[in-house]
């Protein structure tokens, strides 16, 4: 019997990137204790926070400057520092060693933070942080592949147009229109 190889899924710009603040974001449940737990609450509303403006400098053309002020006090909340991890051998096949660099991100408020806030700039340095969103039905973190998404997944998407009115009333006018 031949199998049919599977596709790989397609990657998106951004999504790698966004994966694991996507995942932090909505771990809430899990944060391991009361400081990670109110980090993660900041971090929220500052991407929250991040998005507005960007919203509000798309429609008015200038930036929100007392949501600026605001988004760059919380920003403040968070130093980030560069230390070494370790130094790592790629010259695998070469004939002289090749160290490759391994930096993290730290902050006083913890490394996860810290990563999660330099996860952020980098989206936003690309213009992608807008596509980290919450979904419209099940306020879930997640990240939109296309601009216009608005649903974490089909699931979503079909529960919320099944429960709108104009969906129930062409649905009744479609069983209408059958039983005449």
């Amino acid at each position: 019997m031949h199998k049919t190889p599977q596709r790989a899924s397609h990657t998106f710009v951004g999504q790698q990137e966004a994966a694991e603040l996507v995942r932090w974001l909505n771990d809430s449940a899990r944060a391991e204790d009361r400081r990670d737990s109110l980090a993660r609450k900041h971090i929220t509303q500052l991407v929250r926070d991040l998005n507005k403006n960007a919203e509000f400098f798309i429609r008015q053309g200038k930036a929100d400057t007392a949501l600026a002020e605001k988004i760059d006090h919380e920003l403040s909340r968070y130093p980030l520092r560069v230390k070494t991890v370790h130094v790592q051998d790629v010259g695998k096949y070469k004939t002289f060693a090749e160290p490759k660099w391994i930096f993290g991100w730290f902050s006083s408020a913890g490394t996860r933070v810290a990563e999660m806030i330099f996860g952020i700039v980098r989206l936003g340095e690309r213009g992608l942080l807008g596509r980290v969103r919450t979904c419209s039905r099940c306020q879930r973190w997640f990240y939109a592949k296309f601009n216009h998404q608005r649903f974490c997944g089909k699931n979503c998407q079909t529960l919320h147009y099944q429960t709108s009115e104009e969906w129930k009333r062409r649905r009744r006018e479609r069983y209408q229109n059958r039983s005449l």
